[in-house]
C-alpha cells in the first residue's frame, strides 16, 4: 500500500489525539490542520500574478557589474525586478546590488525628465520653458552651425560616456561628432580610471583578469580599491578564494569595508604605494626570489642600455646599415651585443659591457636588468618603512609571501591611479609582478579595476564610418582631451598646434560633466563664461542638466529597445531589451543624433535611426571576439560568452608562451623606457616620488631629496583631501533616490575625519564645517571616524548640486598635467590622467 505525505501525517495526527497523551494536539488546533475544499484566498493570490510579464534585461551605469536583471511588469507599469540566474558559469550567478534592484525608482523619479526644455533664465537658476522636439532640435541645429562657422566644427565637442555600458546608445555619440567632424572629449583618463602604467610597459590600453580568476590564486593582494563597497557583485569571489585558505592582504590608507574582509590590511601614507612596490622588490631580489625566466624572456631586463645617453642600444648604433627599430642584447657565446630574439634564453640578464658602435667608437652599455638592480638598492626596507609608515618587517613578509606564492594576483584599483604620479605608482606594481613571473598566468596578474572600458569587440565600424568602402580612409572626430578643456593648453602639450582650440558647445552625450567633473572651481570660473550652448540629454535633472541651455529627455534603460554591453568584470556579451514603451516624451539617443544629422545633413552618412540596425551592425563587424555571435542568436540566449583565449580569462597568456609579441616597440614588457622626457625627469625605470601636493616632504621628489625639504602648502593645509566612492551610487547615479538615501548615513554630505584632527579644530560630530583651500571649498556636517587617518578629511561624492550647501565637493581638487603623461596622445589610453587625490586641504567650524 502505498501512503503519501499528507495521509501519513494526516494519521499520525488522529492517533495523537486519541492517545491523549500530554502533548497531544487539542480538537480546535486538530480542525485548524483538516483538510479543507474552500480555499477562495488562495485564487486571490494566483490573481496578483496573471498578467505578469518579464523580460531580461541588463543595468548600465559605468561600474563594471554589467548585472543582469528580469524586470517584472504588470498592465505597463515595472512591479520589481529579480536576477535571471541565468549566466553560463555558474560562479556569475546571482549579480546585482540595492542600485539594480531600485533602477525602476528612477524610471518613475519626479527628477525624470519628461519633455524637452530650454533655458530662459540665468544657468543654474532654474528657469525653464518647455518646447517641442521640433523646436529643441531647430534651435540647437541653428546654434551648432552658427558656432560651426564662427569657430569651426571642431569647437562643438560631445562629451562621451565609458562606450562599453551601452556600446550603442554611448557609441552613437562618437558616431554624431565622426560623421559631423566635431570635437570629442576624453573620459577614461579625466576620470582618474586609465593605469597609464599599462600603456607605458605594455602598450595596451587596459588589460587585467576576469574576476573569476582569482578562485586560481594562491595568494591575493587588493591594492587601493574597496572592492566590498565599489565591485558588490563580484566581491564574493575575494571571500570565496580566502574560504579556500588563500590570503588575501589589503593595502590603503583607510580602514574600509574592504579591510574587514581580508587577513591583512597594511595602512600606508597616502600616495607612497610606488614606494612600497619597490621596498617588495628589493626584499625579492635580495632574497634571490626574482623568475629570471620570465624576465629574461618577455621583459626588458636583458634590452642593452647606452650609459652615454641613456638610449637602447639599437642595430643602426652598431651597423650602417642596422634597423633603427632592433633592440640589442649581449650574448656571450657570441661574445657581443647581437639583435634580440624574442622569447630567447640566450642574452645575459645582468652585466656591463663596452660595445664598439659603427663608428668605431666604444661605449659602456649595462642591460636595463643591471640599472633596475642598481635602482632598487634605494629602497630597503628601512627606508621604505619612513616613506610609507609601513614597519620594515611587514614589508619583508609581504615580499616574501607574494613571491613565493605560484600564482600570486594584485587587483589594483584607482587608489594608486588618482596621483599626480599615478603612472610611476603602477610602474613600481607593475615590476613586482614581472620579476615574480606572475604575468600571463591564471591566477596571477596586475588588474587595475578601474572602469567599464572593456567592449570585447572592435567599435571602429560603427563609431567611426568609413568615407568610401573598400578605401581606409574614415570619418574622424577631432580629439581634445578633457583636462585641456577644462586647465587650457600646456607648453608639453602632445599635437598642440592641431589640436588645442577653445571649445564653444558642450553636448555632453552621457556623462554628469559639471557635476562630476574633478577640478570643478576652474571648470565653473574659466570655462563655462567662454561655452555658448549646453546640450544635456538625461534621464533625470542631473547637474549637468541643471547648467545646461537645451535639456533633452532620453529613455531609461528599461526603455531602451535594443542594446548590447560588455565589462572586464565577465567574458559575457549580453542584450539590453526594454520593459517598457518610452515614457512622455523620451527618445533613445540614437534617434536624437539622427534627427539632428537631418537638420545638420549627414543623416545620409550617419545612417542608423534605431538601436537594433546598430546592435546588428557592431556583431556583424566587431571582429574575432564575437565571430559567431549574430543578433539573431543574443536575442535568443540573452548572455553569450565572447571568443577570449583562456577561460577564465587571464591577460599576456600567449605572449608569456611565446605565441605572439608584446605590442611595445621592443616587443617585450618594457620596464625601462627611454624617451626622452623619461630621462629627462628621471623616470626611465620606476622610482617613488613624493605627491605633487598631497605630502609635508618636498613634492614630486625622490626620497633622499624630499626628506631634506618642506611642502609650502602643507603650513596652511595640512590635511590630506580625499573624494570617495561609495556603496550608495555609482558615481551621481542613484545619488537622488529616496530609497538609498535613506540608507546612505543621514542622506547628505558629510566630511570624514579622524577623531584627533576634530579635537585639535574644536569640532564634534554633527557640526557644519568647511574644508577648503586655495582652489575652492565644501560645506557639509562632520562625521567622526578612527578608520580615518590622521591627518586625511575624507568625502564620499556623487552628490547633486542640489544636496550640497555651499561649494562642491569636487571645488578643492585641481589637476596639474604631468608632462610624462603626454608624450604621446592616444585618446582614453596615453593622455593627462585625472590626479585629483592629489590635494591638501583645512577644515574649520562653520
Amino acid at each position: 500500500m502505498t501512503i503519501n505525505r499528507r495521509s501519513f501525517v494526516k494519521g499520525s495526527l488522529s492517533a495523537a489525539l486519541a492517545s491523549g497523551l500530554p502533548l497531544s494536539l487539542s480538537r480546535p488546533a486538530m480542525a485548524a490542520l483538516t483538510e479543507r475544499k474552500d480555499r477562495p484566498w488562495e485564487e486571490g493570490l494566483r490573481n496578483q500574478f496573471k498578467g505578469e510579464r518579464i523580460v531580461r534585461t541588463i543595468n548600465m551605469p559605468n561600474c563594471t557589474g554589467s548585472c543582469g536583471w528580469n524586470v517584472v511588469v504588470k498592465d505597463g507599469i515595472v512591479l520589481r525586478v529579480e536576477p535571471p540566474l541565468d549566466y553560463p558559469d555558474d560562479d556569475y550567478n546571482p549579480r546585482g546590488c540595492m542600485k539594480g534592484l531600485t533602477y525602476h525608482r528612477r524610471v518613475y523619479s519626479p527628477n525624470r525628465v519628461k519633455f524637452p526644455m530650454k533655458r530662459v533664465g540665468a544657468r543654474g537658476a532654474g528657469l525653464w520653458k518647455r518646447i517641442t522636439w521640433d523646436e529643441a532640435f531647430d534651435f540647437i541645429a541653428s546654434e551648432i552651425k552658427r558656432i560651426s562657422a564662427k569657430y569651426g566644427n571642431k569647437a562643438v565637442w560631445i562629451y562621451p560616456p565609458v562606450p562599453a555600458t551601452g556600446i550603442v546608445k554611448q557609441g552613437a555619440g562618437f558616431r554624431f561628432a565622426a560623421v559631423n567632424g566635431f570635437g570629442i572629449g576624453t573620459f577614461y583618463n579625466w576620470y582618474g580610471d586609465l593605469p597609464l602604467a599599462h600603456p607605458i610597459t605594455w602598450n595596451v590600453q587596459t588589460e587585467e583578469h576576469e574576476f573569476k580568476d582569482v578562485l586560481n590564486t594562491k595568494y591575493a593582494i587588493i591594492w587601493g580599491s574597496d572592492m566590498v563597497q565599489t565591485r558588490m557583485p563580484d566581491a564574493h569571489f575575494f571571500a570565496d578564494v580566502r574560504a579556500k585558505g588563500v590570503k588575501l592582504v589589503y593595502i590603503s590608507p583607510y580602514y574600509d569595508p574592504t579591510a574587514t574582509a581580508v587577513d591583512e590590511w597594511v595602512r600606508v601614507r597616502q600616495g607612497t604605494d610606488g614606494a612600497l612596490a619597490l621596498g617588495m622588490c628589493h626584499v625579492v631580489v635580495k632574497r634571490g626570489l626574482t623568475d629570471d625566466a620570465h624576465l629574461l624572456k618577455t621583459s626588458s631586463a636583458p634590452l642593452l642600455v647606452r650609459n652615454d645617453n641613456g638610449k637602447y642600444l639599437k642595430a643602426s648604433d652598431v651597423k650602417a646599415d642596422g634597423d633603427a627599430k632592433t633592440f640589442m642584447v649581449y650574448d656571450a657565446a657570441m661574445g657581443g651585443a647581437v639583435p634580440d630574439v624574442y622569447f630567447s634564453d640566450k642574452p645575459a640578464l645582468t652585466g656591463t659591457w663596452d660595445i664598439t658602435l659603427k663608428d668605431g667608437k666604444t661605449v659602456s652599455c649595462s642591460t636595463s636588468h643591471t640599472l633596475m638592480l642598481k635602482k632598487l638598492e634605494d629602497y630597503d626596507p628601512k627606508t621604505v618603512s619612513e616613506i610609507t609608515g609601513v614597519p620594515a618587517k611587514v614589508i619583508e613578509r609581504l615580499a616574501v609571501e607574494y613571491a613565493s606564492a605560484k600564482p600570486a594576483s594584485i587587483w589594483s584599483g584607482t587608489g594608486i591611479n588618482h596621483w599626480y604620479h599615478g603612472d610611476l605608482i603602477g610602474r613600481a606594481v607593475l615590476e613586482l609582478a614581472i620579476l615574480t613571473g606572475n604575468i600571463g598566468k591564471n591566477g596571477g596578474g596586475v588588474s587595475p579595476w578601474a572602469g567599464q572600458y572593456l567592449m570585447r569587440l572592435n567599435p571602429a565600424d560603427y563609431f567611426f564610418p568609413l568615407k568610401e568602402e573598400g578605401k581606409p580612409e574614415r570619418h574622424q572626430a577631432v580629439p581634445l582631451d578633457t583636462a585641456y578643456v577644462v586647465n587650457g593648453p600646456t607648453e608639453t602639450m602632445a599635437n598642440k598646434d592641431k589640436l588645442w582650440r577653445q571649445i564653444r558647445c558642450i553636448w555632453a552625450a552621457g556623462g554628469n560633466l559639471l557635476g562630476e567633473a574633478s577640478d570643478q572651481s576652474n571648470l565653473m570660473r574659466k570655462v563655462l563664461p567662454e561655452i555658448e550652448l549646453i546640450v544635456s540629454p538625461e534621464i533625470e535633472m542631473s547637474t549637468t542638466a541643471q547648467l545646461a541651455d537645451i535639456v533633452l529627455p532620453v529613455v531609461s534603460w528599461y526603455e531602451l529597445p535594443m542594446d548590447i554591453a560588455t565589462t572586464p568584470a565577465h567574458p559575457y556579451i549580453q542584450m539590453a531589451e526594454g520593459s517598457l514603451d518610452p515614457m512622455f516624451e523620451a527618445k533613445t539617443d540614437i534617434e536624437i543624433y539622427y534627427e539632428m544629422c537631418k537638420r545638420l545633413g549627414t543623416e545620409h552618412i550617419f545612417k542608423f535611426n534605431h538601436p537594433e540596425q546598430a546592435a546588428d551592425h557592431l556583431l556583424k563587424t566587431g571582429g574575432p571576439k564575437v565571430k559567431g555571435i549574430t543578433l539573431e542568436r543574443l536575442k535568443k540566449e540573452r548572455v553569450i560568452r565572447v571568443n577570449l583565449p583562456s577561460d577564465p580569462y587571464a591577460s599576456f597568456t600567449e605572449e608569456i608562451e611565446g605565441k605572439v609579441k608584446f605590442k611595445t616597440a621592443s616587443g617585450r614588457q618594457e620596464l625601462y623606457k627611454d624617451e626622452d622626457r623619461f630621462i629627462q625627469f628621471g623616470e626611465q625605470l620606476p622610482v617613488h616620488k613624493e605627491p605633487h601636493v598631497a605630502t609635508p616632504y618636498g613634492p614630486s621628489k625622490v626620497w633622499a631629496e624630499a626628506k631634506k625639504t618642506k611642502n609650502p602648502l602643507f603650513e596652511s593645509y595640512p590635511l590630506v583631501y580625499h573624494a570617495r566612492h561609495t556603496r550608495w551610487s555609482v558615481h551621481s547615479s542613484w545619488r537622488t533616490t529616496d530609497e538609498l538615501l535613506k540608507l546612505d548615513d543621514i542622506g547628505q554630505p558629510l566630511l570624514e575625519l579622524n577623531p584627533a584632527d576634530a579635537l585639535q579644530r574644536g569640532i564634534v560630530a554633527g557640526d557644519w564645517a568647511v574644508a577648503y583651500n586655495q582652489h575652492g571649498y565644501v560645506k557639509a556636517k562632520v562625521k567622526l571616524r578612527e578608520s580615518v587617518p590622521p591627518g586625511a578629511v575624507l568625502i564620499y561624492f556623487g552628490w547633486q548640486r542640489d544636496q550640497i550647501k555651499e561649494g562642491h565637493w569636487n571645488a578643492l581638487t585641481h589637476n596639474d598635467i604631468n608632462p610624462i603623461h603626454e608624450i604621446y596622445f592616444i585618446p582614453n589610453v596615453w593622455g593627462p590622467v585625472s590626479g585629483h587625490f592629489d590635494q591638501l586641504c583645512e577644515v574649520k567650524k562653520a
